[in-house]
């Protein structure tokens, strides 16, 4: 195919793989901004802040209006924010933020985590 494609390529696949990385963070993030408040990001400050943000990283339109539909659903999984503090190496705190369906099932998982170290 060339060098050129080849180049064309490394970049695409680049561009793919913190695109893949980044938005289901956003969509997340804006799922329970919707859900937390009104899903109207004009009335909604947590919200209009996270559609901002996923516009400034270029995720597309359908997939803010898919997690806004998805936080107003009335099957949709409840993710509560919860938050940890554990010790780290050396003694060092850490302040864990965790957006989840299952608090029990996140507890143990992080608290494998902090064990392992």
């Amino acid at each position: 195919m060339g060098r050129a494609f080849e180049y064309r390529k490394a970049s695409k696949l680049k561009r793919w793989g913190n695109m893949s990385r980044v938005f289901p963070k956003l969509a997340k993030a804006i799922t329970l901004a919707a859900k937390n408040g009104v899903p109207d990001p004009d009335m909604n400050p947590a919200l209009r802040s996270a559609v901002n943000l996923a516009k400034a990283q270029n995720l597309p339109k359908d997939n803010i209006d898919a997690a806004i539909k998805r936080a107003t659903a009335k099957d949709a999984a409840n993710l509560d924010e919860l938050n940890y503090e554990g010790k780290w190496l050396h003694g060092v705190l850490v302040f864990v933020e965790t957006a989840t369906d299952n608090g029990t099932r996140t507890v143990a998982n992080i608290k494998t985590i902090f064990n392992k170290t």
